[in-house]
């Protein structure tokens, strides 16, 4: 996945906030006293400034044996006894079991589950054993013995493909807190849909009131300061945020969200099965969440959205890359857009919304503006939290914060200066909005097709749609997959539609989206667009030619999952694992796709009612696309091809 993630968050990545601890973990009473605690009990030696029990150097099992006997077993067991009313959750091992409900098998050093509910003490040696969960997952933490791993790319990208299964496995969060802790050094991470920022870097034994203050902070954080949307609710005795890693571990209640339907407020239950969730970090994020931005309600402000200005405003940064220009919102699944989105899309009622993805969880009647406490300065190793005055306070500069360009192929984690407009403003990011469309199921998915010709049929109505959208309304949809299709139940006029046109553009516009990294799934990608060519109408039609042979390789005509090798899919995937970047992908697309090796490298691979079915099709569609392609008819002659092909099946299925 490394190469995966280095693409997608791209420069996205800001390290070295200054202002981060005092946002995320303000100074508070009950870290005051659980300092005090630790230098009464003898954990902290203040004369030497080094916990006692914390090794030097800091091995890996040194530093879980001192998470599980001080911080666990004593600071947090401090915590939890003078502030009875929160949950003071534990920091697991993790490093001897890979994790249920990911995309691959993973395992992780530290983190901060709830299938271990909160206890007076906790027995690491009878846990040890035990296989955790990425959808119980609160927290996660990564261990390093050397402090230089602290600012290296592949320690970053570590972290970030757990903070992606968090995200795969709990699609309702907004963002994924995380650690590393390199030596001494430890560096609190944000993970959120347009990227990540850091800390600067904490020294644990020097700097003992802000460890406690990060590593209890983690501890203690309620769904909302997890990230979780604070608009989805459930009942425990009373109304709060949703948490559904605490729901995993004790059942019970359902979530809910209050809808405005029909000039009445309607409280609607939420089905916690999702009908699609995608694994990434800076993405769309198919789920159904109340609108909000990151940069101001996730990142806390410190760091800012790019906003569009004239080119004569002094304050432009060179090299900033202008926002898109603001594009019709087409509803589509929920989720996570540009900023720049917003505001055509306050302008849209829901009369006027175009047929989209079945959304279940509708918004609530308005957005309410969270607030969050304002940043307060304290001593960094006082034992006790001292408010500044307001005359007092000074705007914390960001100009040593590190922007890292993650997308670059270098092994050092060193950083590029940020791209800021002023010295003393944060630098600047891809701010996303999270809206919601709440609709009546109109389809199922393409992969749940009940027979071929229903499949084809789908098919054949989407490639007349896009052809509709393209030629008459001037949209190029631009994310043609198998995702992005449903099937529409019986008696409706047409067999499919096409939806999510997130990533939709018109043709004509020079800069035509807000996305800053090269856009579409990678499965149904066309080799043109994966070889950086401008996106045209004929790529998108490539993609539809992509989606019944992803569909024929690893379905059956049941549409039951099949085990299949050596699939042209598969040879993409390895080329991304193994460090290649997405020329190297279309060159495998390329030697897959020739006119001698198609039938023997990809329809040699599907079974036999497949290959039955649907190879004279992709045989038809592969030659029209790739030996003499002629763009002006490609949308006739592909809808003729699948028109003959299921006048064949229905003939095939009137003589039986």
């Amino acid at each position: 996945m490394d190469n995966l993630l280095r693409c997608e968050l791209g420069d996205g990545v800001v390290r070295d906030l200054p202002d981060f601890v005092d946002r995320f973990f303000p100074p508070s009473a009950a870290i005051a006293d659980v300092y005090e605690h630790a230098l009464r009990t003898g954990l902290y030696d203040a004369f030497a400034a080094r916990w006692s029990r914390c090794l030097s150097p800091a091995a890996e099992q040194s530093v879980l044996t001192f998470f599980q006997d001080v911080v666990d077993n004593h600071l947090l067991h401090r915590v939890a006894s003078s502030t009875p009313e929160t949950d003071v959750y534990r920091y697991m091992p993790s490093n001897e079991a890979m994790l249920r409900n990911g995309d691959c098998m993973r395992k992780t050093d530290l983190l901060l589950t709830t299938q271990v509910p909160p206890a007076d003490r906790v027995d690491f040696a009878a846990l040890r054993p035990n296989r955790y969960d990425w959808q119980s997952v609160r927290v996660v933490g990564e261990l390093k013995c050397n402090p230089d791993r602290s600012n290296k790319q592949s320690t970053l990208l570590q972290l970030a493909n757990y903070a992606r299964d968090v995200f795969g496995a709990q699609p309702s969060r907004r963002s994924v807190h995380a650690f590393t802790l390199c030596g001494h050094h430890l560096r609190a991470w944000l993970f959120d849909r347009s990227g990540a920022i850091g800390s600067t870097l904490v020294d644990i034994n020097a700097e003992p009131v802000l460890f406690l203050r990060i590593v209890c902070g983690y501890a203690a954080m309620d769904a909302m300061q997890l990230g979780f949307d604070p608009s989805i609710k459930w009942d425990r005795g009373e109304e709060t945020v949703y948490d559904p890693t605490v729901a995993l571990a004790s059942g019970g209640a359902r979530p809910y969200i209050y809808a405005n339907l029909d000039g009445a407020t309607v409280k609607l239950e939420i089905k916690t099965t999702l009908i699609f969730s995608r694994h990434a970090i800076v993405t769309r994020g198919s789920a159904c969440w109340k609108a909000l931005d990151i940069a101001t309600t996730v990142r806390r402000d410190l760091v800012s959205a790019k906003r569009k200005r004239s080119a004569t405003d002094p304050t432009v940064a060179t090299g900033e890359m202008p926002p898109a220009p603001k594009r019709r919102l087409v509803p589509a699944a929920p989720a996570w857009r540009p900023s720049h989105n917003m505001s055509s899309s306050q302008k849209r009622t829901a009369s006027d919304a175009l047929p989209a993805v079945a959304a279940e969880m509708p918004p609530p009647p308005r957005r309410r503006s969270v607030s969050t406490a304002p940043a307060r300065s304290t001593s960094r190793n006082g034992s006790s939290s001292r408010k500044r005055k307001a005359s007092d306070a000074q705007p914390a500069s960001s100009s040593n914060s590190k922007k890292i360009k993650v997308g670059e192929h270098s092994s050092s984690g060193q950083a590029a200066k940020p791209v800021v407009a002023h010295p003393d403003s944060p630098p600047k990011c891809n701010n996303r909005i999270l809206s919601r469309l709440v609709m009546t199921p109109i389809g199922k998915g393409l992969e749940k097709f009940s027979s071929y010709t229903e499949l084809l049929a789908a098919l054949r109505d989407t490639i007349k749609g896009h052809q509709h959208l393209y030629q008459k309304h001037h949209i190029l949809h631009r994310d043609v997959s198998v995702y992005n299709i449903l099937i529409l139940p019986p008696g409706h006029p047409s067999a499919g539609v096409l939806i999510d046109l997130d990533l939709a553009i018109n043709p004509n516009r020079a800069a035509n989206s807000g996305a800053s990294h090269l856009t579409g799934t990678p499965d149904f990608m066309a080799v043109g667009v994966l070889e950086g060519e401008p996106h045209r109408a004929c790529h998108d039609l490539e993609s539809f030619f992509f989606v019944p042979l992803w569909l024929a390789t690893f379905y059956d005509a049941d549409a039951n999952r099949r085990q299949v090798t050596g699939t042209l899919f598969q040879a993409c995937n390895t080329q991304f694992t193994g460090g290649g970047d997405f020329e190297d992908v279309s060159m495998v697309k390329r030697a897959f796709l020739a006119a001698d090796q198609f039938e023997r490298k990809c329809l040699a691979r599907l079974d036999d009612d497949a290959s039955a079915a649907l190879g004279p099709l992709l045989s038809d569609w592969r030659g029209l696309l790739f030996d003499a392609r002629n763009e002006p008819r490609l949308w006739d002659d592909m809808h003729a091809a699948v028109v003959r092909r299921l006048e064949v099946l229905h003939s095939e299925a009137e003589a039986v």
